[in-house]
C-alpha cells in the first residue's frame, strides 16, 4: 500500500473516530477537538490521535467504539505499542481478549 493511501486509510480512521465523540463530549472536549481538525489538516495524524485520546480521557461520555477506531489508526501508522494499550484497556472494559485486527 503506498505511503498515500496509508495515510488516508489512517485519516480515515481518525474522522470516524471523531464522529462518535458524544455530544456532551463536543462540549466538554471543545479545545480537543478543535486541536484535532487543525492537526488533521496538516497531516499530522500521531498528533490528531492524541488529540483524540485526550478527549477521550477528558469526556468520560465516550463509547468503546471510539476507542476501537483509535486502535486502528494507531495500528495503521505502526504504533504497535500504543495501539496493544488501547486493545488492552478495551480487553479489560469488555472482559474479553480484545485484539485490533489492521485489513490489509
Amino acid at each position: 500500500m503506498s505511503t498515500e493511501n496509508l495515510q488516508q486509510r489512517t485519516a480515515s480512521f481518525l474522522r470516524d473516530a471523531r464522529a462518535h465523540i458524544s455530544e456532551p463530549g463536543e462540549a466538554i472536549c471543545a479545545d480537543e477537538i478543535a486541536q484535532f481538525e487543525e492537526f488533521l489538516e496538516r497531516n499530522e495524524l500521531e498528533l490528531a490521535l492524541n488529540q483524540l485520546d485526550a478527549a477521550f480521557e477528558n469526556s468520560e461520555f465516550e463509547s468503546w467504539r471510539m476507542l476501537e477506531l483509535m486502535a486502528l489508526a494507531a495500528a495503521s501508522m505502526g504504533l504497535t505499542e500504543r495501539q496493544q494499550q488501547y486493545d488492552a484497556r478495551l480487553s479489560q472494559a469488555r472482559g474479553w481478549k480484545y485484539q485490533t485486527i489492521l485489513s490489509a
